[in-house]
């Protein structure tokens, strides 16, 4: 019988047998019964494991890096940074060579001993990035560096607008008009964060319990109005397309196929605010392709990638000198102005994150 806990963390093509040598023989196999050792064989190839988000790591960006990098990234797939952290604590770090951390999980996964800092001296296209990326307090711990990022944006509002119109604050995700046709997603920081930026509260990832219960009221009083709290990003990509849904807060990533199916979807950040994210390249505890690592995370902060990455994502890239590459037209409908940084509250872990998801669960079984 295989081991699911193995099976779970498998990187797209490396084998079990593979992994097993990697983690000792755990199962009883000699390293005699089969090909040469898993750590040998990346020792010599230009191959990278690489746990990430499926926007950064689809054929289109593994066959770039082949082409411009000979370098082949072995991917697998999270949808969660939750999910990201238990499954390094499960042995991932014994697999992974790198991931792409939200910046608020960097100082929790350093805690966790899950990541190690990268060389920032090697990361020779800092310069090209928007000022606010070049070094800032969620990368740079205890003077060492544990990413540049390559790519920033919101979690906001994505809308359908024949059925909408044009929008531009919060107000359609608690309009009764658009009863059973609102999603919002099931997450705490991502939900209770919202409440809070609707209410008018500046810091909230700092909440006391006093505005949590404030928050808590806001929502509870939403809920008849939202057909589903979504989980998956496929499930609220799916409720959009079919038109079962026709606004919802989520990812950018989500538009590009709507149009794509002929949905007119909107985005915006909307007046009260939204939550803001950095993502980069962090190494792995303990990889051994750390040259490798630095190589690719001094890629992804290119010029040349973030064009590559705006045209086939429609996020936004870290580098400036990537969106002056982009026409004014593209640049101004995927919605890049780093002048409205001011607007956007960046994800942190909550202070009291137990108390949160609490509050949360509240306001489901209400």
């Amino acid at each position: 019988m295989s081991n699911p806990s193995i099976n779970m963390l498998l990187p797209r093509g490396i084998s079990r047998r593979s992994v097993v040598q990697l983690l000792g023989g755990a199962v009883g196999l000699s390293a005699a019964a089969g090909p040469i050792g898993m750590s040998a064989a990346r020792a010599q190839a230009r191959t990278l494991n690489y746990f990430t988000w499926s926007a950064w790591a689809g054929p289109e960006f593994v066959e770039d890096s082949k082409k411009k990098l000979n370098l082949e990234l072995k991917p697998t797939f999270y949808s969660s940074s939750d999910e990201m952290m238990a499954k390094l604590r499960g042995g991932g770090t014994r697999i992974y060579d790198m991931i792409v951390p939200v910046q608020s999980y960097i100082v929790p996964a350093i805690k966790a001993d899950l990541i190690e800092p990268i060389n920032a001296s090697v990361l020779t296209h800092t310069n090209t990035l928007f000022p606010q990326f070049q070094k800032n307090d969620f990368w740079n711990v205890d003077g060492k560096c544990y990413g540049v990022p390559f790519v920033w944006g919101a979690n906001a509002l994505a809308y359908n607008r024949k059925e909408t119109g044009e929008i531009d604050d919060m107000d359609i995700l608690f309009n009764p008009k658009f009863k059973g046709r609102i999603s919002m997603r099931d997450e705490a920081e991502d939900s209770l964060g919202l409440g809070a930026l609707r209410l008018g509260i500046k810091k909230p990832f700092s909440m006391g319990e006093r505005e949590l219960q404030e928050v808590k009221k806001l929502l509870i009083s939403q809920k008849p109005l939202v057909r589903a709290y979504w989980k998956n990003f496929a499930d609220v990509q799916n409720m959009l397309a079919s038109g079962e849904v026709v606004v919802a807060w989520t990812f950018l990533a989500v538009i590009a196929p709507l149009r794509k199916a002929g949905i007119d979807a909107g985005w915006v950040w909307p007046k009260e605010g939204a939550l803001g994210f950095q993502e980069a390249i962090t190494p792995v505890k303990g990889t051994k392709n750390m040259k490798l690592v630095e190589e690719y995370a001094n890629f992804t902060i290119s010029p040349e990638y973030g064009e590559f990455m705006a045209r086939n994502t429609r996020y936004a890239p870290a580098s400036k000198a990537a969106v002056e590459r982009l026409e004014p037209a593209f640049v101004k409908d995927i919605g890049i102005d780093a002048s409205k940084l001011s607007r956007l509250v960046f994800k942190e872990i909550p202070l009291n994150k137990p108390r949160w998801e609490e509050v949360w669960n509240e306001i489901k079984a209400a």
